[in-house]
């Protein structure tokens, strides 16, 4: 989801009149999932300076941020805060009470953004039902997290961050350990099997275990229920070694990915291929990470919104093609005619001197008075071997107003590559939850399915490390002599699953900024040690450039207006085919 600067500076002005200091600056900011501002919740995030001692919570969260799950902890406390936050602050601002029933009824019609975590999905439907007098039809260890969690205006700073880090300790327990290094364990526990199922109205929960719940099954109280805990004080040492926990992990894997498949389409691989897949790509900074390669293809009888969603962009993409059809067919021949002149230049041929050949009548002399035996004409041609050119195009969130544009470039790309007999692939990536999804467009020889690349659509995250790492390792099974990727990104990683370090500096685990640019930018070099030419169309705002650039270095262009993506896009493949 793109949040414009417009709605960012929106959002900053809601909180800033909440704290009545506009020298605050909030860490936290809501958009809703039109990328629209939300007044509610960025009033209390100002508010929550204005009446708690801000620098307390400040410091509270920065150390979350050790953990690679944080996301979950801030949003936990958020929840416990806007309750509290609400009561001190209605009594100044009466309007409040509505903006909240307002709030509470936008969240429960599904206007906001999904949780990466399905518990905190559960527990602010739950407290949300209660904001409007309903009863909330949520399971009994939920709810006794919530009655916990919402916390009254009686409390102070420290009292409430406290409470937080008992509700944290006794329901999401670490592993014992002597010194306080990382706050919490990763959790990524935390996001099986605690997603709601719609039936009418009603709210229906799948659990595996039936009658054990899943909060208490990770509780340091677990062993009430026959779980024992080790000398290590790990409470899940027993069931780890055992079937039932093999089972369990399964059931959960499968259940996200038919969660992915609903989403983005079927997979490509059977179970075995995408383990062999995972097990070479999923490691390093990406660890705990999934893939999923599929064509966007859906099973016949399912009519998801996400496949609507997705049939509804593939027209518009190809309307926007079609308006605009001159000037993209222009652009197709002029790149085509850069690479063709291009590939006769390398492939002209040449002649010399040689002892067989055709004979040059005029040299005859020299090789009776001179000895010289070089008088006949060799002609060779420069053979550069087989090209292939890879396209991955980054179909996260925050290309989601330039779908059209993104999709007509590709296009016009594989077009004019194939006009030139060049092998090209095209690939999308984007990451929901754990998961980096590729979806491929087109292979090498599908001259068939240039159209596809019309289904673009852009949505979640982008963990481009990974995406690249994958791209790249798809290509090295490939026999061509010389091979080019170009990626059309912005330049911009963002993945909350993040990297845990268990270090002390929080920006070393969020996979954004520093962190996703430099494994980004890793994953590139050493792309490019292995042979493998990699290029970079800029799709991204002015202030994201110098980033895109630390990813990418110098083989990177930026595209300013249609007109001129023939010649930009010509002009850098033409250095490259010359270069081999």
């Amino acid at each position: 989801m793109e949040i414009h600067s417009q709605e960012k500076k929106r959002a900053q002005n809601v909180a800033w009149n909440a704290a009545e200091d506009y020298a605050f600056r909030p860490e936290f900011e809501t958009f809703d999932d039109r990328g629209a501002a939300d007044l509610y919740w960025n009033f209390i995030t100002g508010a929550a300076r204005k009446y708690y001692d801000y620098s307390q919570l400040a410091d509270f969260f920065a150390g979350l941020k050790q953990d690679a799950d944080h996301p979950f902890y801030e949003e936990l406390a958020w929840i416990g805060l806007e309750n509290c936050v609400y009561q001190k602050a209605v009594g100044d601002r009466p309007v409040l009470e509505s903006l909240r029933r307002q709030a509470a009824e936008r969240f429960l019609a599904g206007e906001y953004p999904e949780s990466f975590y399905y518990l905190i999905d559960e527990l602010k439907r739950a407290h949300f039902q209660r904001v409007l007098g309903l009863a909330p039809q949520v399971r009994e260890q939920a709810a006794g997290i919530l009655d916990q969690l919402e916390f009254d205006a009686s409390l102070s700073t420290a009292e409430i961050i406290q409470r937080l880090q008992d509700l944290i300790a006794e329901h999401f327990p670490l592993a014992s350990a002597p010194q306080k290094k990382p706050l919490f364990k990763p959790v990524s526990l935390l996001r099986i099997n605690l997603h709601l199922k719609n039936k009418g109205l009603g709210r229906l929960f799948r659990n595996p275990f039936k009658d054990v719940s899943l909060i208490s099954f990770f509780s340091s109280e677990s062993k009430d229920r026959g779980m024992d805990v080790d000398p290590a004080g790990s409470p899940l040492a027993r069931h780890k070694k055992g079937g039932l926990w093999r089972n369990f992990q399964e059931q959960q894997e499968n259940k996200q990915r038919e969660l992915i498949q609903s989403r983005f389409g079927v997979s490509m691989l059977n179970d075995s291929q995408v383990r062999v897949l995972e097990q070479a790509v999923c490691s390093g900074n990406h660890r705990g990470c999934r893939l999923h390669l599929t064509r966007g293809e859906f099973e016949p009888k399912t009519g998801s919104d996400f496949k609507k969603a997705i049939l509804k962009q593939k027209e518009k993409n190809q309307t926007h093609f079609k308006q605009h059809y001159a000037r993209n067919n222009n652009a197709i021949n002029q790149l085509a005619n850069i690479l063709k002149n291009t590939l006769l230049v390398q492939f002209e041929p040449s002649t010399y001197p040689a002892e067989t050949g055709q004979m040059i009548a005029g040299r005859v002399w020299r090789s009776l008075h001179l000895n010289d035996r070089n008088i006949f004409l060799k002609t060779t041609r420069d053979e550069i071997g087989t090209v292939s050119v890879d396209i991955l195009l980054d179909a996260s969130g925050s290309q989601i107003d330039r779908e059209e544009v993104l999709s007509t470039q590709a296009y016009i790309i594989v077009e004019s590559l194939k006009r030139c007999r060049i092998p090209v692939r095209v690939l999308s990536f984007c990451t929901y939850r754990n998961f980096t999804v590729l979806n491929l467009f087109r292979d090498y020889e599908e001259e068939s399915r240039d159209e596809r690349i019309f289904a673009y659509h852009a949505s979640g995250c982008n963990r481009d490390g990974l995406a690249l790492r994958a791209a790249l390792h798809l290509m090295s099974g490939t026999a061509y002599d010389h091979k080019i990727l170009i990626v059309l990104s912005d330049g911009k990683p963002i993945d909350p699953h993040g990297i845990a370090t268990g270090g002390r500096d929080p920006d070393l685990n969020f996979y954004s900024d520093r962190v996703g640019v430099n494994d980004a930018a890793f994953e590139v070099r050493k792309g490019r040690q292995n042979g493998v030419s990699i290029l970079c169309i800029f799709t991204g705002q002015d202030e994201d450039l110098p980033a895109a650039k630390k990813i990418y270095g110098n083989d990177l262009v930026t595209i300013k207006t249609p007109e001129k993506f023939a010649d930009i896009v010509g002009v850098m493949l033409k250095n490259e085919l010359m270069s081999f």
